[in-house]
């Protein structure tokens, strides 16, 4: 980090101070001098890391043409060539870290605010409260700082949906900010639904989204650790990636595209991350997860998020 430095106002003593000072503090004054290289440069010129300010802007969208999800409207050819109504739109991401053009990958240290806390941000795409009628504005961007030195600048980001495991069987009675949401949490034991996209579909089943870490022992009430066998934390990475000028898209349609068709095929109703669900498949897929052991699989292309 830079560091303030307050050589100059040590190392140049007054012409009137040199005419008053005795012979023992002259010496002394020469030896500080010394010290100071004998001029009165500063260390300013010998910069280190400085903190810079990071915004990752999101946005979710339901298909091609980028038009945004929206509680206030339908969205139109999902899936099989369904209509939807839109009830929720979230999830948490961690684990934010940068590249840069000095070759390095660094982290991203997020700011605490009401949406992000202990290195989790919480995006909420809703634009009324709970889908009703009470307007609300959507929480859509990441924001932290990152030390750079001079010169560097940040080409790539990654990032992963959900909870570390060290915070995922929290108690939600004790739980801070962005955590302490009972809506985005299945229990002590199963842990967060790191992901929740639900919508109604006109004329078919309804279609809800949860994704979270399942098959999981222990007993946190009884002060057990727990262990989950499947994770199921997508990981997302943008090898390109410039400040300013990208968006990170959440594409709704790309995720959907093959489990979405208004009939249920079984298990719960749309994909709750459960292995044998029909409609977790394609989803799984799309988010560059493989469903039977929960962890990124680098031969799925993942689809559901990308840059424009």
């Amino acid at each position: 980090m830079k560091k303030m430095t307050f050589v100059h106002a040590i190392c140049q003593p007054s012409d009137a101070v040199r005419g008053r000072l005795p012979v023992t503090a002259a010496l002394a004054l020469a030896g500080t001098l010394a010290a100071c290289g004998g001029s009165s440069s500063s260390s300013s010129d010998d910069r280190g890391p400085t903190d810079t300010t990071v915004s990752l802007p999101f946005e979710a969208v339901y298909n091609s043409s980028n038009d945004p999800v929206t509680c206030d409207g339908t969205l139109s050819g999902l899936g099989a060539g369904v209509d939807v109504q839109l009830e929720d739109f979230r999830l948490y991401l961690h684990d934010v870290r940068v590249t840069t053009s000095q070759q390095r990958e660094l982290p991203l240290t997020l700011d605490d605010t009401l949406w992000q806390g202990s290195g989790v941000a919480l995006l909420d795409f809703r634009d009324f409260v709970s889908c009703g009628t009470v307007p609300q504005t959507p929480n859509t961007d990441v924001t932290g700082t990152v030390a750079l030195n001079e010169g560097e600048r940040i080409d790539g980001v990654q990032f992963k949906i959900g909870l570390p495991e060290s915070l995922n069987h929290t108690n939600l009675v004790d739980a801070a900010t962005p955590l302490n949401v009972p809506t985005m949490h299945w229990s002590w034991q199963s842990g967060y639904k790191f992901m929740r996209l639900d919508v109604t579909v006109a004329g078919g089943d309804d279609f809800k989204l949860h994704l979270g870490s399942t098959d999981c022992a222990g007993d946190p009430e009884a002060g057990d650790s727990v262990s989950c066998d499947r994770g199921n934390r997508p990981e997302v990475r943008f090898d390109t990636f410039t400040p300013g000028q990208d968006t990170i898209v959440i594409d709704y349609a790309a995720m959907v595209a093959t489990a979405l068709d208004g009939v249920d095929d079984g298990g719960a109703p749309g994909c709750m991350s459960g292995v044998s669900d029909p409609e977790c498949a394609g989803v799984f897929a799309a988010l560059g997860l493989d469903l039977a052991s929960g962890t990124p699989d680098s031969q799925l292309n993942q689809v559901a998020f990308r840059l424009k």
